[in-house]
């Protein structure tokens, strides 16, 4: 694998999917206490666990897609693949964006700022980050398919 074929934005992209794609498997999205009298229980469940896990794990799966899609383009490119909107840039743009409709609708199912670990919360800043650098990229393809 001759990873010089990655451009800086590709390595990035691909670096923040992947890490969000650790965060909605692994980090602790809702913390849960119960204390009765002398005894105390905790316990932490992460995006793709209840509640609603199902949209924890579609958002990952649109993640892990995003990595996929780029690893293909730039190690497969004879092989084709369905596009959106005209570009890969745009398909991988529109993997982040479900992924940050997948989270969101988590996040509105279940909005109680109490229970939400630090994972939600570093999830909510990389699929930001997510959105934004894949919208970059796809905004600087288009520019130079353009001119």
């Amino acid at each position: 694998m001759d990873l010089t074929k990655l451009t800086r934005e590709d390595r990035i992209v691909g670096g923040v999917a992947l890490v969000l794609f650790v965060d909605l498997l692994f980090f602790p999205w809702f913390h849960f206490s119960v204390s009765a009298g002398a005894f105390s229980v905790s316990a932490s469940s992460s995006a793709t666990g209840a509640p609603d896990g199902f949209l924890g794990v579609l958002a990952m799966l649109c993640a892990l897609a995003v990595v996929v899609d780029l690893a293909l383009e730039r190690f497969s490119p004879q092989l084709t693949l369905p596009i959106i909107g005209g570009s890969r840039a745009m398909t991988r743009f529109a993997l982040a964006a479900a992924a940050a409709v997948f989270m969101a609708l988590k996040f509105v199912f279940h909005i109680h700022f109490s229970y939400f670990g630090w994972g939600f919360y570093l999830g909510v800043v990389l699929v930001v980050a997510l959105l934004a650098l894949t919208n970059r990229v796809r905004q600087a393809g288009s520019v130079s398919l353009a001119s």
